[in-house]
């Protein structure tokens, strides 16, 4: 087991119940469970662009999801979420009921972002893809959305959507896995976020899994579903067609690709084509932003079976394309590229995973518009094995500070020497001509300075985030290890830990800090698996 180094003053153990504030609070027949521990801080400020700031202090906070453990609450929890602010003199943590329907630890399977009201404050989105329905007791899904402030996030203020609320179209059913993928970004232009939700499972017609995608958009009061959107790939403004199993909106993503004033949505199906093509499988929509929203023309897609001739190589098969997604300008040139993995690809290696960037162009998607990227790219770190996973996880935005962006890439399944699944993370340098593997960086838990060290099935990687930690403009990384077990755990139950990295002119550097489940424990719960998720601009794809 390591030893993780953790944040002077942050570590938490079981505080007093003078300083734990506790409460329920109930939304369209759903409890949510929040707790709040008192923290010492020295508010900062910050400059540069944030993802995930909710006290609005210029820098980034940290929201993060895992598995409650040795709990000590009034309902049994579905899933805890912890939020920890660089200003806001405090921690919270944010727990699921479970049903007496019963069901799934499915709470925080999303985190997002964003600022749907335009105060200045980012707002949390919290997805929980098995919540059950109060109107028929389906197990559909739902989200919750807690708006920030200076004080941080305001539970009391905090609004519930799914498929029964009013103005969200679609018939709730189990399983459709509403909430099971989340991005945000301004759609309409208004300088106000949306939200992105996907319900990769809903059936449309007898076409089991299939999958829609719902858009709400934000507004001087907030997120609201008035005017909301429902995408499905039996529409004629969605390319395809709805098939079962496809899984549309099993991964989102929002960003500008054709340099104008509204945000894109980008959704994946990674299972589209499943067991038809030896080429590749797995789809990814682009659809326009505009003034009105998602706009219903000019909607292109690319298939993973498409892309086999960019990858030069007969058994390099991108199989479930768009599993994870993001969207960036990595070349500079003012137009967004669409980052889509497919940790599943042969390359040669089975799983051992890709990643396809599509040149930002006002056509859309394009399959000679592409370039992939794998292991065995010139200059890309690490060996090319089975079960790398290459592209696990995703996140774009400029590190080194050159105004193009970066992407992040985890990979989850590395192995690192004999240690099986230790997993380690890749920087992918944006430049001029695009991404390429030069310059790229790659590092695990036994780098000298990265707490921890590499151990069997840590999964270091298996969740990402690129958000501004320290106030310096260029975007820092934080990277989660879901399996990482530190000395107070019991074997097999690990608490997970999270590390950071500072970006800079030459890429991320790491730091000695980490924060881990353990650290985080009060005397309501102990965070497990902690960093599941983590919130940014899109969380949505396999968990690891």
């Amino acid at each position: 087991m390591s030893a993780l180094a953790v944040v002077a003053g942050l570590t938490i153990g079981a505080p007093a119940r003078a300083a734990d504030e506790f409460g329920t609070i109930t939304r369209e027949g759903i409890a949510l469970q929040y707790h709040r521990v008192a923290k010492a801080v020295t508010p900062v400020k910050g400059t540069g662009a944030t993802r995930s700031d909710f006290d609005g202090d210029g820098r980034d906070d940290l929201a993060a999801s895992g598995d409650p453990f040795e709990t000590s609450l009034p309902q049994y929890p579905t899933g805890v979420v912890v939020v920890r602010y660089s200003s806001a003199p405090q921690v919270d943590y944010f727990f699921g009921v479970l049903s007496s329907e019963g069901g799934c630890g499915c709470f925080g399977t999303a985190l997002a972002a964003g600022d749907f009201n335009g105060d200045g404050y980012d707002d949390l989105v919290i997805g929980d893809s098995d919540e059950v329905d109060p109107r028929n007791k389906t197990h559909a899904g739902g989200v919750w959305v807690i708006p920030g402030s200076a004080s941080g996030l305001v539970v009391g203020a905090a609004g519930h959507f799914n498929q029964s609320s009013p103005n969200v179209q679609g018939e709730p059913e189990s399983y459709d896995r509403f909430g099971g993928a989340l991005a945000t970004g301004d759609i309409n232009g208004d300088g106000r976020d949306d939200l992105a939700i996907g319900a990769y499972g809903e059936a449309i017609g007898d076409k089991a899994d299939a999958g829609s995608v719902y858009v709400l958009f934000g507004g001087s009061g907030g997120l609201t579903a008035t005017g909301s959107q429902y995408l499905q790939q039996d529409q004629a403004a969605v390319p395809g067609s709805a098939e079962r199993n496809d899984h549309f909106g099993f991964s989102l993503a929002i960003g500008t690709v054709n340099n104008n004033r509204y945000a894109d949505l980008v959704i994946g199906a990674p299972h589209e084509n499943d067991g038809t093509s030896w080429d590749g499988s797995g789809m990814v929509t682009l659809m326009w932003g505009s003034a009105s929203g998602v706009s219903t023309t000019g909607a292109t897609s690319v298939t993973g079976a498409a892309v086999h001739p960019a990858t030069g190589d007969e058994f390099t098969i991108a199989w479930y394309l768009g599993e994870t997604l993001a969207i960036g300008d990595v070349n500079g040139d003012g137009l967004g590229e669409v980052i889509a993995g497919a940790p599943s690809a042969q390359t040669p290696h089975i799983t051992g995973g890709l990643i396809a960037a599509f040149t930002g162009r006002s056509g859309g998607l394009s399959a000679s518009a592409v370039k992939i990227i794998t292991q065995r790219t010139a200059g890309v770190p690490g060996d090319p094995e089975a079960e790398d996973r290459f592209g696990g996880s995703l996140a774009v935005g400029d590190v080194t500070g050159d105004g193009r962006a970066d992407v992040l890439v985890g990979v989850p399944g590395e192995d690192i020497g004999s240690t099986d699944s230790a997993g380690m993370i890749t920087l992918l340098k944006g430049s001029s001509s695009g991404l390429t593997g030069t310059g790229a960086q790659g590092f695990d838990q036994n780098h000298s300075v990265v707490p921890g060290s590499a151990e069997r099935g840590d999964k270091f990687g298996a969740s990402v985030a690129l958000l501004n930690l320290n106030g310096t403009g260029a975007l820092d990384a934080v990277v989660a290890s879901t399996g990482e077990e530190v000395a107070s755990d019991t074997a097999g139950y690990p608490s997970g830990s999270i590390a950071s990295f500072f970006g800079s002119s030459g890429g991320l550097v790491p730091q000695t800090t980490s924060w881990s489940g353990a650290s985080l424990r009060t005397d309501r719960a102990w965070p497990q698996r902690f960093g599941l998720r983590i919130a940014g601009p899109q969380s949505g794809g396999s968990f690891y």
